[in-house]
């Protein structure tokens, strides 16, 4: 609910996977926002090229007409720090330990922010460290295209 409005209705797991609007994404949990072009779209799903020109697949919301830019929710336990590739590359400016897990801080070379959440576990070592050069992994289903 925003302004007396009710934007979203859904169960809680329906509504932090599948956010319809910004105002719910930012609302309910964490999330990524990421600027995007839609390429393609077909049966609830879009092909959106980002800003550094990676380009990955995206649910639609209900009733959305896609644009030509629209913007991109992931959730950062949806994503995965990796040495090379990845829909989005920057620079680990930050990683915060938090005993369950830990948050890697990218600043993105294309601007922003992305925060990936790791699962910790005993063997440690995340093998990654502040100022490495990274990219982040998207999985197929993690994306998600919002009503702005």
């Amino acid at each position: 609910m925003s302004a007396g409005k009710i934007l979203q209705v859904g169960s809680p797991r329906d509504i932090y996977d599948r956010p319809a609007e910004r105002f719910v994404a930012d609302f309910i949990g964490e999330s990524n926002f990421l600027d995007a072009a839609v390429v393609s779209s077909a049966n609830g799903r879009a092909t959106v090229r980002l800003a550094s020109g990676a380009e990955l697949a995206a649910a639609l919301p209900e009733g959305f007409e896609p644009r030509d830019r629209v913007t991109v929710v992931v959730r950062p336990e949806q994503a995965r720090l990796v040495r090379e590739g990845g829909a989005v590359s920057g620079v680990l400016e930050n990683v915060v330990y938090f005993g369950t897990d830990t948050h890697f801080h990218v600043r993105p070379y294309a601007g922003g922010e992305f925060i990936v959440r790791q699962q910790n576990t005993r063997s440690g070592d995340t093998g990654f460290a502040r100022g490495d050069r990274v990219g982040v992994a998207i999985g197929e289903d993690a994306a998600q295209v919002l009503k702005d």
